[in-house]
């Protein structure tokens, strides 16, 4: 995906949010890799890491979704440390995001979209303001419920309206339909709200919820009876997923999003 150079961006997106549809803050999630996720608990705090695309340090959550493409992820591994664990965030952990956008923008720089985005588009016009509202008003808009957007499914009707020449909003489409369901380019990163953090953020207080292959849980008198005590000690609640060896990383997404939906509903997020 282009990038802008020293020329002001048409940011013209913004401008369909629907506000007030949905609460203004919704929880996020960061998906790491096991081992990370370990270094994480141990150290009580998420940390900024040296961005590639802004060039900067930041950290990077998405709204509601457990949106996931590992390092290899499509190879099999016997290695425990290679799979994914989920932490669900609350949106007070970032109060004020450096950006906000509508898809992951490490796939877009990086390739993953190619097939659908508009090739003209540069990256920076598909920014939305830089607040929690503004990631809930473009659910409100592009999806119209907080499930909706969980499934990845856009409004039918998106597009009726809006003219041709407002190429930004038609380029976003192009790009989110990769996130649905039955998409020949599945990809739920095309639709998840990126939230990006320039700040790190404690584990304690802001984790509301962490999923973990069973494995990792199941010998609490084990090697992990540290990292399970430190669960506890912060009041994380947690849920396990069938982890076997010699299985793919992203083979486990459907299982990962079935346990998330499953606790945001509980909780009345949707």
């Amino acid at each position: 995906m282009n990038r802008r150079r020293g020329v002001p961006s048409d940011r013209s997106l913004r401008k369909r949010a629907s506000r007030g549809t949905l609460p203004e803050k919704l929880p996020l999630v960061h998906v790491t890799a096991v081992w990370t996720a370990n270094e994480i608990v141990k150290s009580g705090k998420f940390q900024t890491s040296a961005c590639g695309v802004f060039k900067r340090d930041l950290l990077y959550f998405f709204v509601l979704r457990p949106a996931y493409r590992a390092k290899d992820g499509g190879t099999k591994s016997h290695q425990i440390n290679r799979f994914p664990v989920v932490f669900v965030v609350s949106p007070e952990a970032v109060p004020n995001p450096h950006h906000v956008y509508p898809f992951d923008t490490g796939g877009a720089v990086n390739g993953a979209f190619a097939r659908q985005a508009d090739p003209f588009i540069p990256l920076e016009d598909y920014e939305l303001e830089p607040t929690h509202a503004a990631g809930a008003g473009h659910v409100g808009w592009a999806f119209g419920t907080a499930q909706a957007y969980f499934d990845g499914q856009l409004r039918a009707d998106l597009l009726d309206g809006v003219p041709e020449f407002e190429t930004i909003t038609r380029g976003y489409n192009d790009i989110a339909r990769m996130g649905r369901a039955g998409s020949n380019q599945h990809d739920k990163r095309a639709s998840a709200i990126e939230i990006a953090a320039n700040h790190d953020v404690d584990v304690k207080g802001n984790v509301l919820l962490a999923i973990l292959p069973k494995q990792y849980l199941e010998t609490p008198s084990g090697p992990n009876a540290g990292f399970i005590k430190l669960l506890e000690d912060h009041g994380i609640d947690t849920r396990v997923y069938d982890w076997q060896p010699n299985t793919m990383p992203d083979e486990f997404q459907d299982e990962i999003a079935a346990i998330t939906r499953s606790w945001l509903k509980d909780m009345g997020y949707l």
